[in-house]
This record gives structure tokens, C-alpha cells and sequence, in this order.
């Protein structure tokens, strides 16, 4: 009976335990379990997070470092463009230091150029002078077949009885290569007057009256006139040679010519 009684007395207990315990766990158990799921699911929040954050920076460093390649790159293509730039400027600046040195000596070679071309001008002028002055005074001076030589001169005198006006004999003397004689001394009138006792001289004032000029343009500073003469007597324009004295004449007149080379 106590048994009994006692058994019930613990099955009681059991119960009032039992109902106990599951009040607590009722009252206190999702406090226990509550914290474990969400720090689980805060968990795979923040790996996701972190996983995102890990791929954007991934991501961004994959396009950082793909920029600066390609700034890289870039920097180096500039770079090289540099170089050769540097390098065609060094050649240019080369070539320009070269082209001044060949320019400077040109120059110099040109002045002294110049400088001889001078000198060789001057001894050519000079040696023109003395073969000029040589051949004038040389007493080997040969004359044209038919021609007489007095004083280092060629004389052609028209042929007996033939006689012209004044124009168409001095055409006759160009047309020989000389042209009237010029006697302006007293040998030079005393040899004329051995071949002719009258002669055309090539002195007129036919272009302009009083003024009387040598055939070669020179002005006629003193003569050998006959007394009264030039009177200009008729239009008397052309200069003869008369008994060893000069005369004016008309042009038109016929008489005989002497030519002088």
C-alpha cells in the first residue's frame, strides 16, 4: 500500500518535473535556439557579402590593371616616339652643323674664286695692253696685198685716173678694212703728197657746220689749212688734200682717195 503509494508519489513528481521542464523549455528554449539560426544566416549574408566585395575588387583590379597596361603601353609607344623623335633631331641638327661647314667652306672657296678670277682679269687687261700697244708699234706689221707700209702703217691708194666723191670713197676704204687716211703730221702729209697731189682726207663737218671730225669720231684739234681756209664756200663739208695743204670741199667732187689700216 505504501508502495503504492509511493510509486504515485514518484510518478507525481515525474509529472510535476516533466511539466515543469517544459514550461521552462516552453518559456526559455527560443532564446537558446534563436541566436543559432540567425547568426548562420548572418553568416552566409556576410560570405555573400564578402564574396561580392571580393569579386568587385577583383573585378576592379582586373580593369586597373588593364588600364594601366594599357597606360603602359601607351606610355611606351610615347616613349619610343620620343627616342626617335630625339634621334631624327640629333641627325637633323647633324646634318645642319655639316651643311653649315660645307656652306662656310664654299663661301671661302667661292671668295677665293673670286679673288683669282679678279687677278686673271686684271693680267688679261694688262696683257691686252701691252699686245695692243706691241702691235701698234711693232715694225713688223705685214699689209694687204696691194697696200704700202710708212711708219708701222698700211696705205691703199686709188688706181691712176680713177677718182670718186667723198662718201663713195671712204666706202671703197671700209669695204677694204680701213677707211680714209688721217694725216695729222707733217711726215705723215709728206708721204700723201708723194703719191697724190690731190687727195680726200677723212675729215668733214657734215654733222655739224664748223665742226670738224676725223673719220674715226675724234674731234680735229689742229690741221694743216690752207691760208683762208675752211671758208665753207658752197657748203664746202669734206676735207682734200691739195699741193701739201688741206681744203674744204664739196662732197660731190670727184677726185682720187687714199685709204689708211
Amino acid at each position: 500500500m505504501s508502495m503504492a503509494m509511493f510509486n504515485k508519489s514518484q510518478e507525481a513528481e515525474g509529472d510535476t518535473w516533466n511539466e515543469t521542464d517544459t514550461e521552462k523549455r516552453s518559456k526559455y528554449g527560443w532564446r537558446s535556439q534563436c541566436p543559432v539560426w540567425w547568426i548562420r544566416a548572418a553568416a552566409v549574408c556576410l560570405g555573400l557579402l564578402l564574396l561580392l566585395v571580393i569579386l568587385g575588387l577583383v573585378a576592379h583590379n582586373a580593369s586597373a590593371i588593364g588600364q594601366q597596361h594599357s597606360l603602359l603601353d601607351h606610355l611606351m609607344k610615347r616613349e619610343k616616339l620620343i627616342h626617335n623623335l630625339t634621334t631624327d633631331n640629333s641627325a637633323l641638327r647633324d646634318e645642319l652643323n655639316q651643311m653649315k661647314v660645307k656652306s662656310s667652306r664654299l663661301t671661302k672657296e667661292m671668295e677665293e674664286l673670286q679673288r683669282e678670277y679678279k687677278t686673271v682679269v686684271a693680267s688679261r687687261d694688262h696683257l691686252l695692253q701691252e699686245y695692243t700697244t706691241l702691235n701698234s708699234s711693232s715694225a713688223c706689221k705685214v699689209c694687204q696685198r696691194g697696200w704700202m707700209k710708212f711708219n708701222n702703217k698700211c696705205y691703199y691708194a686709188s688706181a691712176k685716173g680713177e677718182a670718186k666723191n667723198w662718201e663713195d670713197s671712204r666706202k671703197d676704204c671700209l669695204k677694204r678694212g680701213g677707211d680714209l687716211v688721217m694725216p695729222t703730221t707733217r711726215e705723215e702729209l709728206d708721204f700723201v703728197v708723194r703719191i697724190y697731189e690731190r687727195t680726200w682726207i677723212g675729215l668733214s663737218d657734215k654733222k655739224h657746220e664748223g665742226t670738224w671730225l676725223w673719220v674715226d669720231g675724234s674731234e680735229l684739234v689742229t690741221g694743216f689749212w690752207d691760208t683762208g681756209e675752211p671758208n665753207n664756200s658752197g657748203d664746202e663739208d669734206c676735207a682734200e688734200f691739195i699741193n701739201g695743204k688741206w681744203n674744204d670741199a664739196l662732197c660731190s667732187m670727184t677726185v682720187p682717195w687714199i685709204c689708211e689700216d
